[in-house]
């Protein structure tokens, strides 16, 4: 038995030894989300969570649970789709490993699709504005890079999305993950890189629904 744990702990010998990988098993991350203080952010829809190492997601997918569980109690079948959206732009991370980034990712979504499915008692399509527009958030939110030297494999600075609400709609914006370490967050207009990008924008003032804001396309792995 003591075999079978480790094994799920860690992927090989050899990435722990290269990369100090071990896994978080999930009852300690049930532990540790279970503190008073924790769980009063669980159930704010707009509390932000950052984990500097991913992994394959235990922390990130079980923080995405719990704010569902949250959203599922609170929401109807109008406001759902947003309530979850905007859970979905609260979490953020960084892994320094691209197979586990990919598998962290798709832990995400497939999170998301339960409760969506659970909660409308049907399918949801790939090819809705909800799964475009999650997958959008995720693929700017979880990315690949060192958390201690700020760098992704591309030698660039990790660059993160701040997602700006008013009402309904969001404004997307970027900023080093470096920055906000300084303390000397500085946040990049969306609204001048989709015009060196030679993209349509969005809307003149950069909002958009969140429901549609896969169109902003920008950023992600």
């Amino acid at each position: 038995m003591g075999e079978i744990t480790l094994m799920k702990l860690i992927k090989s010998k050899s990435r722990v030894r290269k990369h100090g990988e071990v896994f978080t098993p999930d009852w300690m991350v049930k532990k540790m989300l279970s503190e008073p203080a924790i769980q009063e952010k669980i159930k704010d829809i707009r509390a932000t969570f950052f984990e500097p190492s991913v992994g394959e997601g235990a922390f990130v997918t079980e923080i995405l649970h719990q704010k569902l569980n949250h959203i599922d109690e609170i929401s109807n079948k109008s406001d759902w789709i947003e309530n979850a959206l905007w859970v979905v732009a609260s979490i953020y991370g960084i892994e320094l490993l691209t197979d586990n980034l990919i598998i962290a990712k798709q832990n995400l979504v497939e999170v998301l699709i339960e409760h969506y499915q659970n909660f409308y008692q049907k399918e949801l399509s790939r090819k809705s504005d909800l799964y475009k527009s999650a997958r959008y958030i995720i693929d700017n939110n979880i990315v690949q890079g060192n958390a201690l030297t700020y760098l992704n494999n591309s030698n660039n600075l990790i660059v993160f999305s701040e997602w700006e609400k008013r009402e309904d709609k969001v404004k997307q914006s970027q900023f080093t993950f470096k920055s906000l370490v300084d303390n000397q967050y500085k946040s990049f207009d969306l609204d001048r890189q989709l015009e060196l990008l030679d993209e349509d924008k969005p809307e003149s003032n950069g909002f958009i629904k969140i429901t549609k804001v896969y169109k902003n396309k920008l950023g992600g792995l």
